[in-house]
């Protein structure tokens, strides 16, 4: 099963909050590698994708040693589930930004992050068991999907920038 480019919810543009404005950064979507397999009920994929961040600094000064920690969301979808369970994973990393020139970009990547999709097999319906034994059927495709990325850049322990995309991940989640 092919996942689409809209599968990472429009990291390739740029949405960028700074609070000095001496920072700019923009995250582009990158994909991996993946796999597939299942058994007789199910068909199953997997791809790998991985965040390019680049950070430009747009001072005139060179920047002293960052720190770059971020939070990539993922909806988990699982194949039998009640079509409307939603399931947010977070994937949490950090990585060191070393000190760069006036007008210098700097280019870094985040852990990969695996998005799983999956179908019934032809002929085949998928279900879960209830606590009464009963079997109920619920999605018979799941696709993982990610909803987004929100990165922050410290200097020391002072934030000096933030990244946001979709700018809607303030209202749902908190950055841990």
């Amino acid at each position: 099963m092919k996942l689409g480019a809209a599968t990472f919810i429009a990291l390739a543009a740029t949405c960028f909050t700074a609070f000095a404005g001496d920072y700019e950064i923009t995250v582009d979507r990158k994909k991996e590698k993946g796999g597939s397999g299942g058994d007789q009920a199910t068909v199953k994929a997997s791809q790998n994708w991985t965040g390019e961040v680049n950070i430009l600094n747009r001072a005139f000064k060179p920047s002293p040693d960052l720190t770059a920690r971020y939070v990539i969301y993922v909806k988990r979808q699982r194949i039998g589930e009640a079509e409307n369970a939603e399931n947010v994973e977070k994937v949490t990393g950090s990585f060191n930004v070393p000190a760069m020139k006036g007008g210098a970009k700097g280019t870094f990547s985040t852990v990969d992050v695996v998005l799983n999709s999956a179908h019934a097999a032809a002929g085949w319906r998928v279900g879960q068991k209830d606590s009464d034994g009963r079997v109920t059927f619920g999605r018979q495709s799941a696709q993982d999907t990610l909803a987004g990325i929100w990165l922050r850049l410290y200097s020391g322990q002072t934030q000096v920038a933030e990244y946001i995309n979709p700018t809607t991940l303030t209202t749902k989640f908190k950055f841990e």
